[in-house]
């Protein structure tokens, strides 16, 4: 968990940004600037390695690490997400079998450290809210339920108008932080785009989320357009989902949260994007076609190359 921390910061307004415009964009320093252009950086090199180093740094029995195009998808699986991934759960943190697999990944660790500081600013948050619309309530713990993942999109290699076809994250929060346009919100029925390549980071609600409120706060749909460019696109995120042993009563209750298990919501919600549930993820049970894939590749890596004639 993340250690106490003495943050006087005012997240009111940010909480007022969610009420008044659905979403909400907090500036970022210049040194959490700096600490994303070198995640962005890490990744590109990553990115380009073999398929073979790629897969190596998977353990996606845990949802962690490399990810290829594929599995994850926004609304069907014939329309898969077009992008790779790497991704680091909280929950992950010290374990012998995924500290194996990707630990050693400087751009792992470098993941890692800008998790905590997003957790950080989403605590807060979480709080405001909590003292605007239920003052005394217990904290919601999330941090265990949290992931950092960096998408890599080239845009330019498909022919789709969507890169991610139109859906909310069914999280609490999703916070994102692109180096180029793409990321496009519904605003008034209209997608717009999102600003997410500017200075700040946007945090758009989940559908949790609008549990939590009674709706107060609709989930945040949004989409990846393609643009088309020859460089790569790549998007830092956050999923804050709440941790999975804790039994979450809404900020706001209402007929729109009456006899609704937040916890099961958050735990099946991963489902309908071809994700695996919490339970299994924590579990170490996850994605098991994927870990055949990978040993499938690293075997085939392993083998002598014979010479043709």
């Amino acid at each position: 968990m993340l250690n106490p921390v003495n943050d006087d910061r005012d997240y009111a307004p940010f909480v007022q940004q969610f009420e008044r415009q659905g979403f909400a964009r907090v500036p970022l320093t210049d040194a959490m600037a700096c600490k994303i252009e070198r995640i962005y950086r890490l990744g590109e090199q990553f990115f380009v390695r073999s398929e073979a180093e790629k897969q190596s740094y998977s353990m996606q029995s845990h949802v962690e690490g490399y990810r290829e195009l594929g599995p994850e998808y926004s609304q069907v699986p014939e329309r898969p997400d077009l992008t790779e991934s790497f991704s680091a759960w909280n929950r992950n943190r010290g374990r012998p079998e995924v500290e194996e697999a990707v630990g050693g990944l400087e751009l792992h660790r470098a993941l890692r450290e800008i998790s905590d500081e997003w957790s950080l600013i989403v605590r807060g948050i979480f709080r405001a809210m909590a003292d605007a619309w239920a003052p005394g309530s217990p904290e919601l713990r999330c941090y265990n339920g949290t992931y950092v993942q960096l998408n890599y999109y080239e845009p330019s290699q498909h022919s789709a108008e969507l890169l991610q076809d139109s859906h909310e994250d069914a999280h609490l929060l999703t916070l994102v932080k692109a180096n180029a346009p793409g990321l496009e919100i519904e605003v008034d029925g209209k997608y717009i785009p999102a600003g997410a390549d500017s200075n700040e980071i946007v945090f758009m609600p989940g559908s949790l989320l609008s549990l939590m409120t009674g709706y107060k706060i609709k989930p945040g749909y949004h989409q990846v357009r393609n643009t088309r460019r020859r460089d790569p696109r790549s998007s830092l995120l956050l999923f804050v989902n709440p941790e999975i042993d804790q039994k979450l009563e809404p900020w706001i209750k209402n007929e729109s949260n009456a006899g609704i298990d937040i916890i099961e919501r958050a735990n099946e919600g991963p489902k309908q994007f071809g994700m695996p549930t919490l339970v299994d993820g924590t579990a170490g049970e996850a994605f098991p076609e994927l870990m055949e894939h990978k040993e499938a590749v690293l075997a085939e890596q392993s083998q002598p190359v014979r010479a043709k004639g």
